[in-house]
């Protein structure tokens, strides 16, 4: 438990929580930056508590600001990830719209136009995540041949969900 001593502290310097926080590229604007805020000056009297009387103030000070940096940049990867799975999740939603089914449809002709390997790069790197280069290793055929297709490939379905 963090005394109120060290959260004093902690408040105190809130200048070096907010220059970790503008390292992480967080702005006032941003809208969980008080959360951020708040957490950071929490882990920094942590640190304050923890490292009290170990090392002098300046060497927890530096550690902190890194401590609080990574956390900030993990608590955003985090957030984007969430932000991620939301709109994946709001645009099956919209699956059920009819210009929706018109681009299915669509696709689904275009498809069965696909040459072998066009229809290797859709299903297994668009929509499997395969890499590019486990596709070199799988297929034998040279990265710059499948990055090629790839670009031909997403220009050929543009048009079609464009028609």
């Amino acid at each position: 438990m963090t005394s109120q001593k060290y959260f004093e502290e902690a408040w105190k310097n809130r200048k070096l929580v907010g220059g970790a926080l503008k390292a992480a590229h967080v702005r006032p604007d941003y809208h969980l930056y008080e959360d951020l805020l708040q957490e950071s000056v929490i882990l920094y009297a942590e640190m304050l508590r923890k490292l009290d009387g170990q090392k002098v103030r300046s060497e927890i000070n530096k550690l902190s600001f890194k401590r609080v940096l990574w956390q900030t940049i993990d608590a955003l990867r985090r957030e984007q990830r969430v932000c991620e799975r939301n709109t994946a999740i709001d645009k099956a939603y919209d699956l059920g719209k009819t210009e929706a089914w018109d681009n299915l449809v669509a696709l689904k002709n275009e498809i069965k136009k696909l040459s072998q390997l066009e229809q290797v790069i859709l299903f297994e790197h668009l929509l499997e995540k395969k890499t590019i280069t486990q596709l070199v290793k799988e297929c034998g055929i040279p990265r710059i041949t499948l990055k090629r297709l790839k670009k031909q490939l997403l220009g050929k379905l543009r048009n079609v969900m464009e028609q």
